[in-house]
């Protein structure tokens, strides 16, 4: 036999080997990456709300809105628009959760001869604050800032001045700003970390000061979710901006003009499903609000069945970006068979972060699982959830901090 045919034998035997495993290959150390969303989910999901506000537009009787007139003034009367969402909504899919945008202020008429039937600031009585500081506290609930007023009036509506807009300076913009912070947080015991502009209009100013404000968060784009392939796909996902790297979230779901390919491209894409709607369909100008809970009730309980089932995580505003934020702005380092090293240089305080990690290089059958400690010395949950017991993979979700966490085998998982 030739040198040269006992060679390609002897590599075709060793392929053959490989191929079926004899002698497989072992990492010598953890293999770590970091899960696209909390707990692996596909997307998340978030029911984003605008408009709320101490307000309504007058109606008739018995009360003084008509349904679809109550923009939040009407508190937990049986006829508001809460009452409306929870009994329509909530009460058939506990699992969503809604980001309100809030006007912290009296919101402003569109025209100046035609007012609401009612307004007032947030922290205009005891009552109001009650109620708003009870919606801070649901855990169904997020309140986010959407401005002081809203805007400015016109003669007609077409010349109402969106608030984000009318701005002359970056220093106006901040002082407004201040004043509608503190209504807000007299209202909640709160500061809102997120927000989004009024009427999705702004101007030069306006990202400088929201930058300036503090928050850590904006929406300040309104596309729904393209499928024909004419908008790139990083148009819909996180986007930073201003000196302190403000997240903007997209908006990708019109609450009645979507359709099921949009909610398919989206979890195909692993991205964010957030769902447009206003909490009131009236208008004091007589207008239609359009989208609005009210008339959009039974495409929004259409969208909620058809994720029943699906990969995918509810959470509000502030959940999704914190958990954007670790995941992008945690540098993963150091990776030995003892741990791994995390470097985090985002601005939220301790955000969750799921991790895969291959565990292959440490664990046996005698020891399948593993326990994580956290660089405080704190004892995490060692497998949420065990899905490859042959190759000893695990998914851990880990607050995270600055610095080492370390890993060893254990013999069963902790909980």
């Amino acid at each position: 036999m030739s040198a040269t045919l006992k060679e390609r034998l002897r590599k075709a035997w060793y392929i053959h080997r490989r191929r079926q495993k004899v002698n497989a290959p072992r990492a010598n150390r953890l293999i770590v990456r970091k899960a696209r969303w909390l707990n692996d989910a596909r997307s998340p999901v978030v029911l984003m709300i605008d408009d709320l506000t101490n307000a309504w537009v007058g109606g008739g009787s018995p009360n003084p809105w008509d349904q679809g007139g109550d923009w939040g003034g009407a508190r937990r009367d049986p006829g508001g628009a809460l009452a409306f969402l929870e009994k329509h909504l909530l009460a058939d899919f506990p699992e969503a959760r809604a980001t309100f945008f809030v006007v912290a202020g009296e919101i402003s008429r569109y025209t100046h001869h035609q007012p609401f039937g009612f307004a007032a600031p947030l922290d205009a009585t005891a009552e109001s604050r009650a109620f708003f500081t009870e919606l801070e506290a649901d855990p169904r609930y997020e309140l986010a800032y959407h401005g002081f007023n809203h805007g400015s009036p016109g003669e007609v509506t077409e010349k109402f001045l969106q608030e984000w807009r009318g701005f002359p300076s970056r220093d106006a913009a901040n002082e407004q700003g201040r004043r509608g912070l503190d209504i807000f947080m007299r209202a909640t015991g709160n500061r809102p970390r997120g927000g989004k502009y009024g009427g999705w209009d702004y101007n030069e100013f306006a990202g400088d000061a929201v930058d300036d404000l503090g928050f850590l968060w904006w929406c300040r784009d309104w596309m729904p979710r393209d499928t024909t392939g004419s908008v790139d796909d990083d148009y819909y996902e996180p986007q930073y901006f201003g000196a302190q790297r403000v997240m903007a979230l997209p908006t990708t779901v019109h609450g009645y003009f979507w359709d099921r390919r949009q909610i398919d491209l989206l979890l195909e894409r692993s991205q964010i499903i957030s769902i447009e709607e206003h909490i009131a369909g009236k208008r004091p100008d007589g207008l239609v609000q359009t989208p609005n809970i009210v008339d959009d009730i039974h495409e929004l309980r259409k969208i909620y069945a058809y994720l029943r089932g699906k990969s995918v995580w509810h959470a509000n505003c502030t959940d999704i970006a914190a958990y954007a934020s670790a995941r992008d702005l945690s540098l993963l380092s150091d990776v030995t068979n003892d741990g791994f090293t995390l470097h985090y240089s985002g601005r939220f305080t301790r955000p969750s972060l799921t991790l895969h990690v291959d565990a292959a290089s440490i664990c046996s059958a005698a020891a399948p699982h593993i326990e994580v400690m956290a660089p405080d010395g704190r004892r995490l949950a060692s497998a949420d959830w065990q899905f490859d017991l042959a190759r000893h993979l695990h998914r851990i979700t880990v607050p995270v901090e600055n610095g080492r966490y370390t890993v060893r085998a254990s013999a069963a998982g902790r909980s």
